[in-house]
């Protein structure tokens, strides 16, 4: 809720008294209530209307006493009584203040005052008038010490958001930067299933290009050739990583090392031997064989070793793929063996027909399997995209998108979409839940590149 607060003054008196009514602190002046110092008193306003109020005066150099803090019954729980207080804490430190004393007869604002700044109950004195809650007669005294409190502040501020970042689910924690990682291509989508998947050098890179404008921190690369064949091909692959690091320098490139089609060693790991601008950030590594209704994704242990060892000679971060449970087991003997190493990074696919199915219970159980100091991203087959972004985006992983996965826009299957129609929409789902986009410089920082 926006909201502003500001010096009360003279003119707010009638508004500040509505405000105080619905909780009878309103008879001002009377043998509870001097009247109201505008020196010593603020406002809070939403729509430039008067909804907070607080003040305090003082009793002597080092001793005030606080007064009327007060919001309209419907704001309370917005923050703004309390923000109300600790500008008046504020004020009265700057005086000079070192003890601060609040009267109060409601059990629920004592133990609020002791939670959020640490009162001491010193006492009760016997009310003088019919004034606050009619069936309590006395008043509770609290103390502050408010040099100790300013002095202190920051700590506990920190120690609670660190706190919150540590042990609260989002949103009250806040989300980490959404990693926006687009699969362009792929080995399946041709022209005759959809116009707008990029098979050419230029096309590709054009799209890539597209979507990183548009928010995507990586790409996942294939290659095809001139009759939209793929290929392993790394001069392909040269071609358009280096024109995008020439265009787009700091975007992510990620290669692919795909099994499919029962290539061999040497043809998979070609493109992992370029160097200079054409060396690739990434590159895929699938830990496990599975398959697709189209066909087979054959990889052995000995190949998935082979890959990841000549990947850290190369120092080119692997994309950890994941099908299933399985496949983990992999990723963490692959580290056991210090293969890989520190921060990784997972892309967990789901929906296959012959792997873990697109639910949120086999998504938990995935990336909570994960070994530590993992990043992860989830992607859905088909129509299980959307979902699977969605649920990865509100459970603080990240998102793998794009044709290679899904040609749809929706789940109906009436319209064929494009990379960056996918990335737009995952940008404003993201957005309007509250979590920003990570930019490729923020990805490459998480990730260690």
């Amino acid at each position: 809720m926006e909201f502003v607060i500001e010096k009360a003054k003279p003119e707010n008196r009638s508004e500040i008294i509505d405000v105080l009514a619905p909780w009878n602190l309103h008879k001002i002046p009377s043998p509870e209530a001097l009247e109201i110092d505008f020196d010593f008193f603020f406002v809070a306003k939403v729509m430039g209307k008067i909804i907070g109020v607080s003040g305090y005066q003082l009793l002597s150099k080092d001793t005030a006493e606080t007064r009327s803090l007060a919001v309209y019954p419907e704001f309370q729980g917005s923050g703004i009584g309390k923000e109300l207080q600790d500008i008046r804490l504020e004020a009265m430190s700057k005086a000079g203040i070192k003890k601060v004393i609040t009267y109060t007869d409601r059990q629920e604002t004592i133990t609020w005052y002791k939670k959020h700044y640490g009162y001491v109950q010193t006492g009760t004195t016997k009310k003088k008038s019919d004034h606050g809650l009619k069936d309590v007669g006395i008043w509770t005294r609290l103390e502050l010490d408010l040099k100790e409190y300013i002095n202190n502040k920051a700590i506990i501020v920190r120690d609670k958001l660190k706190y919150i970042e540590l042990n609260e689910p989002a949103p009250l924690s806040a989300y980490k930067p959404l990693i926006i990682n687009v699969a362009l291509t792929g080995m399946v989508p041709t022209k005759r299933l959809t116009p707008h998947v990029p098979i050419s050098v230029n096309e590709i890179i054009e799209d890539a290009i597209k979507v990183y404008d548009a928010g995507a921190s990586i790409v996942h690369l294939h290659a095809r050739d001139k009759d939209g064949v793929p290929v392993s091909d790394a001069k392909y692959f040269e071609i358009i990583i280096s024109t995008l690091r020439r265009e787009r320098p700091e975007l992510i490139c990620c290669a692919t090392t795909s099994g499919r089609g029962g290539i061999s060693f040497e043809a998979r790991s070609e493109v992992l031997h370029l160097s200079g601008d054409a060396k690739p950030d990434m590159a895929s590594l699938t830990l496990g064989s599975l398959n697709f209704i189209s066909g087979a994704s054959v990889n052995s242990i000995d190949t998935v070793q082979r890959l990841s060892i000549l990947m850290k000679e190369k120092n080119i971060m692997p994309e950890l793929e994941v099908f299933d449970t399985g496949m983990i087991n992999m990723a963490k003997y692959l580290e056991r063996h210090n293969i890989i190493s520190g921060i990784k990074y997972f892309n967990i696919l789901m929906g296959n027909l012959n792997t873990a199915p697109a639910t949120l219970g086999d998504l938990y159980h995935i990336y909570s399997s994960l070994p530590d100091n993992s990043i992860w991203a989830a992607a859905g087959i088909g129509d299980f995209q959307l979902p699977m972004n969605m649920a990865a985006i509100i459970a603080g992983g990240n998102v793998r998108v794009g044709l290679e996965d899904n040609i749809y826009y929706d789940s109906a299957r009436t319209k064929l979409t494009t990379n960056l129609e996918l990335v737009e929409r995952v940008v404003r789902v993201s957005n309007e839940l509250g979590r920003e986009i990570s930019t490729p410089a923020q990805t490459r920082k998480i990730l260690g590149l």
